[in-house]
């Protein structure tokens, strides 16, 4: 329950000052705050709890996915290009995938 805590409020702290520029901080950031830092939370506390319905290969992916999304984001809120922003997700979804596959795998029973 901690990973996907901290996770969140992380996320959720770290994409608002990411978006503002310099600007003082406004209701809108505050939301994209709170949206994001929730919604990672929940994806990151749910994938937690799927290790026995899921083989390896996929529960890997899908940890692949969650971070290079997050991660693109979080690249996108600096208005970096979409080719740019997508180029980095799927560079951190493949080095998570490839991570993640290699702790579950090694830690099977």
């Amino acid at each position: 329950m901690a990973w996907p805590v901290g996770l969140g409020i992380l996320y959720g702290i770290w994409a608002p000052f990411i978006q503002r520029h310099g600007t003082p901080l406004n209701a809108l950031q505050i939301t994209l705050g709170v949206v994001s830092g929730l919604a990672l939370a929940v994806l990151v506390f749910i994938l937690m709890r799927l290790p026995t319905t899921m083989t390896t290969e996929l529960r890997a992916a899908a940890f692949g996915v969650v971070a290079g999304v997050s991660v693109g984001f979080l690249h996108s809120l600096t208005y970096a290009s979409v080719l740019r922003s997508s180029g980095i997700g799927l560079t951190v979804g493949g080095a998570a995938a490839i991570a993640t596959f290699y702790f579950f795998h090694t830690r099977e029973d």
